[in-house]
């Protein structure tokens, strides 16, 4: 993304994830610890955001994840493996969301 700031400089960005839903919505995702937004970062997360809304898109700044919401999912992650049987019985599809 690229605009010009009220003063006329060149200002860009480039989102840290783009994701498209089946129904055709979308989703702009910037990555950063909620306490390392400066000024300058927080205009371009409302840019973004602006841009986002105009064309009917969903944006989103996200943190750092919690930590034991980290290891439980590492820890989840672990029966993925073939040897689990993780594929036994279940239906194809689209998967599962973590919410």
């Amino acid at each position: 993304m690229s605009w010009e700031d009220e003063r006329g400089k060149r200002v860009s960005h480039a989102p840290d994830y783009f994701a498209r839903f089946e129904d055709g919505r979308g989703l702009v995702v910037d990555c950063r610890p909620l306490d390392r937004i400066d000024a300058r970062s927080a205009a371009k997360f409302a840019a973004a955001r602006a841009a986002c809304e105009a064309v009917g898109w969903g944006y989103r700044v996200v943190g750092e994840v919690d930590p034991v919401r980290m290891v439980n999912v590492r820890w989840l992650a672990r029966y993925r493996h073939p040897r689990h049987g993780a594929d036994d019985g279940l239906a194809g599809g689209t998967g599962c969301a973590v919410r």
